[in-house]
């Protein structure tokens, strides 16, 4: 029973890494900046006196998740707020 437990922790900390440490690698393009094509198309518009809506002229984000990186961040989400309220607690009684 105590290697089930071991095992399932680990996997736990080992998917919460991966996780963590991915969160923050933007490895597609940045899809808030605007585009080229978007400025050639957002001066041709001045120019002819359309009304201008800012929205048309940046290219919506996309999402690149799926079930297993979504599961993984909830799951990663989770071990982290309880590492966060254990280390509060922690360190509140330290302090009193």
């Amino acid at each position: 029973m105590k290697k089930v437990i071991k095992g399932v922790f680990l996997t736990m900390f080992l998917l919460f890494c991966v996780v963590f440490f991915n969160r923050g690698n933007n490895t597609y393009e940045n899809e808030n900046v605007i585009k080229e094509e978007a400025i050639i198309q957002f001066e041709k518009d001045l120019k002819e006196g359309k009304e201008i809506v800012p929205s048309h002229y940046i290219t919506p984000k996309k999402d690149y998740n799926n079930v297993a990186s979504r599961t993984a961040l909830s799951i990663s989400h989770m071990i982290e707020w309880v590492v966060e309220k254990g280390l509060n607690k922690l360190l509140d009684y330290i302090v009193s």
